[in-house]
């Protein structure tokens, strides 16, 4: 009987034929043997943009494969979704959420997967409010941070805390009231009280979870001033940097050079030019002791027709987003290099659901971009 041989293709060619594959397709052969999976697992993935459309009732993510000139569709949450908030993207986790009630959920939009999180501590009962006296409400904020040296995902809940006899979702807003926050670290089962900011702050928007610390551009209340809030999120303690006294309001928060960033656009659109604050030392306590570098980045093309820059997050290079002011309808986007100084056209497809073509409304959407170092764990 004649022997049969079964010809085998190397792994490191097997791995390199899965790396030109559409993201979808490639987590397919997770399941194959425990090697590809861990292989597959460390393969680098592709760039991840997030658009909502103009009435936010919607969330669409995109993904732009390495040296691709179109992105492809990967998710759409549906508009009877009702958690209209989210965290910052990373490694394919993000949160979803809404301010009032505690409801949160964390989603893999590269798998697809959904994780259901436990209820926050902060929940109130009937049995503990006092319905003839003040009411006790939240207005809440999360965030998810990731520390590298433990690979944990952690979610941040800052939540403020009022006692008042309005029920009024506006006076919430604008009435800071009292600080306290609690943590959940993916893999465990409850949430865990910890000390909360150092002074009462208002997160304006959400912050930029890099090399294991979140970041926040904040005014505190008896300051006009703004600083910097850093929390590790491996020790999980706040603290406050000061920023360069140039920076004199909110600026978008960047990753560039492997350092944290702060991206000043206000030269953009009328001298062709962005100037980006690179931090180099934090120093500790807000005393002194942070060391801040300017960098002035000139662009070699006329930037009138862009809307201002959209950092991408996780990008060593320093990156950004253009899109265009020609039209609300967005069929492309740029990818601009700082080290490179190449910009790269994606054509971005429609969006395709339950027959409708839908574009993506870039008049009031927020759009967020971050590449996604490595699968997530499971």
């Amino acid at each position: 009987m004649e022997n049969k041989r079964r010809d085998t293709v190397p792994h490191d060619v097997a791995m390199d034929v899965l790396k030109i594959l559409p993201e979808k397709a490639r987590m397919r052969f997770k399941c194959v043997s425990k090697t590809w999976y861990s292989s597959i697992k460390g393969t680098i993935l592709p760039l991840i943009v997030s658009f909502t459309n103009s009435s936010f009732s919607q969330q669409h993510f995109l993904t732009i494969e390495h040296q691709s000139d179109e992105a492809s569709h990967l998710l759409t949450v549906p508009s009877d979704f009702k958690l209209h908030r989210v965290t910052q993207l990373i490694n394919g986790f993000i949160c979803f959420y809404n301010i009032v009630d505690f409801e949160i959920l964390m989603r893999n939009v590269v798998t697809q997967e959904i994780i259901d999180l436990p209820k926050s501590t902060f929940v109130v009962s009937d049995d503990d409010e006092d319905f003839s006296g003040p009411m006790i409400s939240y207005f809440r904020e999360y965030f998810l941070g990731f520390d590298p040296s433990s690979r944990d995902y952690k979610v941040l809940n800052i939540s403020n805390k009022h006692t008042t006899n309005s029920s009024s979702y506006a006076w919430m807003i604008d009435n800071h009231g009292t600080p306290e926050c609690e943590i959940f670290t993916l893999g465990t089962t409850s949430w865990r009280k910890i000390d909360a900011p150092p002074s009462r702050i208002h997160f304006r928007r959400q912050g930029l979870c890099t090399n294991g610390f979140i970041h926040w551009i904040i005014i505190n209340p008896r300051k006009t001033k703004p600083v910097l809030a850093v929390f590790d999120v491996k020790e999980e303690k706040f603290d406050i940097v000061k920023l360069p006294d140039e920076v004199r309001k909110h600026h978008d928060l960047i990753q560039a050079e492997e350092k944290l960033g702060v991206l000043d656009c206000d030269d953009f659109r009328s001298k062709n030019k962005i100037r980006v604050w690179m931090l180099k030392d934090y120093g500790r306590g807000g005393e002194g002791g942070e060391v801040w570098i300017r960098r002035d980045y000139v662009f070699p093309f006329d930037t009138i027709m862009f809307r201002p820059p959209i950092p991408v997050s996780n990008s060593n290079n320093g990156e950004i987003l253009l899109t265009e002011y020609k039209s609300s309808l967005v069929s492309r986007v740029f990818i601009y290099d700082f080290k490179t100084q190449e910009r790269r056209a994606i054509k971005i497809p429609p969006v395709t659901e339950q027959d409708v073509v839908k574009f993506l409304d870039l008049k009031r959407a927020r759009v967020s971009a971050t590449y996604v170092a490595s699968l997530p764990a499971e």
